[in-house]
């Protein structure tokens, strides 16, 4: 079902429950004023009526005062006026077709109608001669009905008109509204997917759909660059997995050339075994950037940092040793992220072999923890010649490398470390230090948890 149509039974169902109730409170207001006007002045006249039959206290004047009202009729076509005193009929005149009321022997003041709805009685007790008796004074309403009932008819014949004219309207009035968003789907169709660059026009005007419009051209953009990045990714992937393969060809083709010695054999292997482990660390590398694509959040779980920076810290500690190089670790306690163990042990690691790689030997990398500011923050921080301020700006894009680091590395390691920050909902920052070297900071938010929380969280230190 179109929005078109949904709209337009939406407007007639709104609307016909609207034109219902107006329509039943103009009938009930009609028939209060029509009965109402009715009640008030019958009800007057045979007070007055009453009053007078009291104050005369003679049967003959009563007699001609009652012949007298029952011959007008400016209340109604047909008049009928009695006293009755218990079962006994006093007076009586005026129209004898009339339908009397059925009275008990007390009869209360009030309004009555007629045994069939004819005549409309008001009802009122006085004291005639020292002995109780009821005056009933009333008129045809025949007109009244009539007219209530025609009011009714007009209604029931209006209010569909009406229903349908206001339906038809709203019909052609949802489909003008919906134009700019048929048009909006049409623009959208026409876009290539292969030619991402295309936008959406904005209308001057600052509604809905140029807001939609916006919204789409910003998404178009995003995907744009995500397209953008991904052919790059796929053409900096096979040029670098190229240049490998071809120095590993070459290899194996000059090696089997012609007759060689065992040794010349064994150097050949050994360098095509360098280039194979190299292409191992680059596909795993491309592999774990991948599948860190497709995440939207890692799996994770409450862990307290400082274990972790210390356990990666002792497990490179030997290697920075083997370089000659010292490894300093400050690590703050009760420092707590929502996060995955393997992920963040994977970013230090690769932040740790990236300073191991580009420090000399004799210098020094600090390994710091602490937390400020609601946020976790880890510093890895080496003694080495810095960052080029011109490979600042893209040393976390992949396969990027530097002059400096151009026959070092993947250039995916930094990436990682990148990504891995992203969906921890954290960020990843380079920089250099003012007295030589570079440091990276990883900065994650941190997880408030209950004491009790912590306790169970954090593994019981082995005994030493």
């Amino acid at each position: 079902m179109s929005i078109r149509l949904k709209l337009t039974l939406y407007w007639a169902a709104v609307l016909t429950a609207i034109l219902a109730i107006a329509g039943g409170a103009a009938m009930i207001l009609f028939a209060r004023n029509q009965w109402g006007g009715l009640d008030g002045a019958l009800m007057e006249e045979a007070d007055t009526a009453a009053a007078g039959i009291v104050r005369l206290d003679n049967a003959s004047a009563a007699g001609a005062l009652l012949l007298r009202l029952s011959g007008e009729r400016d209340l109604g076509p047909g008049h009928r006026v009695r006293i009755v005193a218990g079962d006994c009929v006093i007076n009586d005149f005026g129209d004898t077709h009339a339908d009397l009321p059925v009275l008990g022997a007390t009869p209360p003041r009030g309004m009555r109608d007629g045994s069939h709805g004819r005549f409309r009685f008001a009802i009122v007790p006085f004291a005639l001669a020292g002995q109780p008796a009821v005056i009933e004074d009333g008129v045809d309403i025949r007109p009244i009905r009539r007219s209530i009932a025609h009011l009714g008819t007009s209604l029931m014949l209006l209010l569909p008109l009406m229903l349908a004219a206001c339906v038809a309207g709203g019909y052609l009035l949802a489909g003008r509204a919906l134009v700019p968003i048929d048009r909006l789907a049409r623009a959208l169709a026409a876009i290539d997917p292969r030619e991402l660059s295309q936008r959406l026009a904005i209308s001057g005007d600052d509604d809905e759909v140029a807001r939609l419009s916006r919204a789409i051209n910003a998404l178009l953009e995003r995907v744009e660059r995500a397209a953008i990045a991904e052919r790059r990714f796929a053409a900096d992937a096979a040029h670098e997995l190229r240049t490998p393969l071809t120095v590993l060809r070459a290899g194996l083709e000059v090696a089997l050339g012609r007759e060689r010695s065992p040794a010349d054999y064994s150097r050949t292997l050994v360098a095509a075994l360098g280039e194979v482990i190299g292409l191992c660390a680059m596909a795993d590398q491309l592999l774990t950037l991948a599948r860190l694509d497709q995440e939207a959040a890692p799996e994770s779980e409450a862990l307290e940092l400082g274990p972790i920076v210390r356990e990666v810290a002792e497990a490179v500690e030997p290697l920075a040793q083997a370089q000659g190089l010292a490894l300093d670790t400050t690590v703050a306690e009760r420092v707590f992220v929502a996060g995955n163990r393997l992920q963040l042990k994977r970013l230090l690691i690769n932040l740790i072999d990236n300073a191991l790689a580009f420090t000399p030997a004799g210098g020094r990398i600090e390994l710091t923890l602490a937390a400020h500011d609601g946020l976790a923050a880890i510093c890895v921080a080496d003694s080495g010649p810095g960052i080029a301020l011109a490979d600042l700006p893209q040393i976390f894009e992949r396969f990027y490398r530097g002059a400096a680091r151009a026959d070092r590395g993947t250039g995916l390691g930094l990436s990682l470390c990148h990504e891995i920050a992203r969906l921890h909902r954290g960020a990843i920052a380079a920089a250099n230090r003012a007295g030589g070297g570079s440091e990276f900071v990883v900065t994650i938010p941190l997880l408030a948890l209950p004491e009790g929380a912590r306790r169970a969280t954090v593994p019981a230190a082995p005994a030493a």
